[in-house]
This record gives structure tokens, sequence and C-alpha cells, in this order.
């Protein structure tokens, strides 16, 4: 049972209860929740409480929504520290979490102005393009778009992109990945963005612009991914004073 008599509302309080049975690990990432009249009856309150508690929590990704099947706990936000070079789906797998990759299209292309500029090539050249849906624990994580250069774009079109890491890959062929730039922003996801990621059109994204080079400052690749706001983080370790 909840408590009437509090200040706080009762669909506060519901949602309070769920969510910690959540981080307590009682519901587990997943995991279907209660149906609604289990709910109902189990804590004393209404359908209308019951509804705006769900609501709440799948506002803040801790639960999403399957049509037709029920509402379930969502996996776990993936943290991740911005100090090391790794490939989108390379940091996952090291991870030991089971990664998906649907490869949604690939091959040469005309590059933007942005693309050219970032990889360091004439008007006339055309770039590799590859997109890739990364789904992690059954659920879309990121989308991510990577461009290269004609020459690796020849070395990594025969390549299965559904299951070769690409970095990898090309450190078997020789490649010496140095380093990286790579910039951050949040966005709306746009529509289409929104149905790969299955989420609501306007939702909160993280976007994730990255040019990396091999030694010698060469740019090898290009890659703009956008990751679900609600399942993705990054880190950072600050020193006041650094050491020597």
């Amino acid at each position: 049972m909840l408590y009437p008599g509090s200040a706080k509302p009762l669909y506060e309080q519901l949602k309070d209860i769920l969510k910690q049975k959540i981080t307590a690990g009682e519901l587990q990432p997943g995991a279907a929740l209660p149906g609604e009249r289990h709910l109902m009856d189990t804590y004393g309150v209404s359908r209308v409480t019951v509804r705006q508690a769900i609501a709440e929590l799948v506002n803040e990704g801790l639960l999403y929504r399957h049509h037709g099947k029920g509402t379930f706990v969502a996996p776990q936000r993936i943290e991740r520290p911005l100090a090391r070079l790794l490939g989108v789906a390379e940091e996952l797998t090291l991870e030991g979490m089971e990664v998906k990759i649907q490869v949604l299209q690939k091959g040469f292309q005309e590059a933007t102005p942005e693309i050219r500029r970032e990889l360091q090539l004439s008007e006339d050249e055309a770039v590799f393009g590859v997109t890739r849906l990364i789904t992690t624990t059954g659920q879309p994580l990121l989308l991510d778009a990577s461009y290269f250069p004609p020459a690796i774009g020849r070395l990594i079109q025969n390549m299965d992109l559904s299951k070769d890491l690409i970095y990898t890959q090309l450190e078997l062929y020789g490649y010496k990945i140095s380093n990286g730039r790579q910039r951050i922003s949040v966005d709306r996801a746009s529509q289409e963005e929104a149905q790969y990621l299955q989420c609501r059109s306007g939702s909160p994204i993280l976007v994730v612009k990255r040019t990396t080079y091999v030694e010698g400052g060469l740019p090898i690749d290009y890659s703009r991914a956008i990751y679900r706001g609600d399942r993705y983080e990054y880190h950072v370790d600050l020193q006041r004073h650094p050491h020597k």
C-alpha cells in the first residue's frame, strides 16, 4: 500500500517503488513489468495512477513499451570513458556485450564539403560510406555513418561489415591507427532516425562526430554516430593537478 496522506502524489510514490525495484535488480533488464491490474491491486491505486507512474518511467528511459506485448524494463544505460580510441562496435564488444550490426547502406558516393574537409580529399574524390544500425540486448543503441578515403574504401568494401570490426581489420592490413578528434553534441532525433532507434521523433540524442588518424596525421575515417540519449553516456575523469 502507498501512503495517501503523504504530500507526494500517489503516482510519484508508485514510480519511486518501481524505480527502487529496478535499481535493486528485483526487476531485471528485459523483464516484463507486472500488468496494470496487478499493480492496482498490489498498491491500492487507480488505473490512472498506474499509467502516470509508468509513463514517467518510460520518459526517464527506465521502462520501454513494446506495442502489443506490454511494458518492459529497459537495458541498463551504457557508460563509456572518453580517453580511449575505439570503434563504435569495438567498444561494446570489448565490454562483453552481445552486439548485432545491421548494414543499412554501403558504397562509394560523392563527398559533402564537411567530409572532404575532414578527410583532406580533393573535390573529385569519392568516399566509401557505410551506415550501420547497432543493437544491444535486443534494443537499438546507435546509428553510425562512417566515411573512408578511396584507398581505404577499396579495402573494406568486401568485408562483412555486419561482423568485422573495421579498426581491427585495418590494423591487420598494417595501418597504425594512432589518435582521433571527437566532438559531442546534443540534438533531437529526426523522424527517420527515430524509426531506426525506436524512439519518438524529437527525442534527445547524443551526436558524436569523429575523425580518426593514422601515424603521420593522415585521416582515414570520418564518422557521425547518433546514440539514444536514454541508453548511453560518456564520462570523464578530471584532475585538478595532472600528474607530471
